[in-house]
């Protein structure tokens, strides 16, 4: 065989194989036996491993929970800690408050207690009962952006409504929300918060992170009190945690909105936050006041930014308060 021949068969070969590699990733909604179930989670693992980017990891929520390539009707996936702490999950937004590790099946089987233990022998099929008999499959990843273990599940389809929420026991900060009055008090709250927040990220494969949120979110807690609470976003402004309105993660910030004086405030936050961080003070709705919807309220902003683990990526934390004057 010539040089000629030989370049062209390996071409061939090559694209056989992309072909081959495109064909075999599986879908939602190509789920119907225990082959394709596992095809499904370990394509999904492979994408996740693909994933180094800060931006597509916060818009995961979103994505995971849309009709299409990872959700179709109960088919979706679940990403969960280590621990049996949910990070993400494809159906219930409030299974994410959740530890599921003692979560039993109607025949009183740990469904993710199995799953978490034969996700880390390299994969694992577990056949638990819920209303009829279910499959779930559970494999370990790495994760493309932090090189820490998590694993994902498909198949598992438990109501986790009774699942319990832990709170984690903070320690009281210098300025608790309710304490927040002025720059100085707001600028103490966000940089602690951020902080609280920082530390969890950094706990062993993110133990504590959901505690800690739930802490965060905790309304009369040290770190929520009405319309003062952290919010975090991602360096393109992509919500990786609100403190007051769960329901925006995973979806973009309002970076397009001005005030009423045409001042793009969203956008300007973040970016003195990804400059080091500093105050903005703009107007914009206070829910405690009737009539200001138009024009919105005066109101000051404090952000800062922080580093994800050793990714080299930053993200964006910030807080507000509205004031009668400046």
């Amino acid at each position: 065989m010539n040089a000629g021949i030989r370049a062209a068969a390996v071409v061939t070969a090559m694209m056989v194989f992309a072909s081959n590699a495109v064909d075999a990733r599986t879908t939602a909604k190509e789920v119907t036996d225990r082959e394709s179930l596992k095809g499904f989670v370990e394509t999904a693992k492979a994408h996740l491993e693909g994933i180094s980017d800060l931006n597509e990891i916060a818009r995961l929520r979103v994505t995971l929970r849309t009709e299409g390539e990872w959700k179709s009707g109960d088919m979706f996936l679940m990403i969960t800690f280590t621990n049996g702490d949910v990070f993400i999950h494809g159906d219930d937004p409030s299974a994410e408050s959740r530890s599921l590790i003692d979560v039993e099946d109607d025949n009183g089987v740990k469904v993710v207690k199995r799953l978490l233990a034969g996700a880390g022998e390299g994969g694992t099929f577990v056949d638990y009962d819920d209303n009829g008999p279910k499959t779930a499959y559970a494999v370990e990843y790495t994760s493309g952006l932090t090189g820490r273990t998590l694993v994902v599940v498909g198949g598992y389809s438990q109501d986790v409504s009774d699942a319990p929420i832990t709170v984690a026991e903070l320690p009281r900060p210098a300025v608790t929300a309710s304490e927040v009055v002025d720059r100085d008090t707001l600028t103490t709250f966000v940089e602690e918060a951020a902080k609280a927040y920082q530390s969890a990220v950094k706990s062993d494969n993110y133990s504590d992170l959901v505690s800690v949120k739930n802490a965060l979110r905790e309304e009369g807690g040290y770190w929520k009190d009405g319309s003062i609470y952290l919010w975090i976003v991602s360096g393109d402004g992509i919500v990786i945690f609100h403190g007051g309105q769960r329901h925006r993660e995973g979806k973009p910030a309002p970076v397009h909105l001005v005030d009423v004086n045409g001042i793009p405030f969203m956008q300007e936050l973040i970016d003195m936050g990804r400059r080091g961080g500093g105050f903005l003070q703009y107007h914009f709705d206070n829910p405690a006041i009737e009539g200001d919807e138009e024009t919105g309220s005066p109101k000051i902003g404090y952000t800062t930014g922080f580093p994800i683990l050793d990714s080299g990526q930053m993200a964006v934390a910030g807080s507000g308060i509205y004031i009668n004057r400046e």
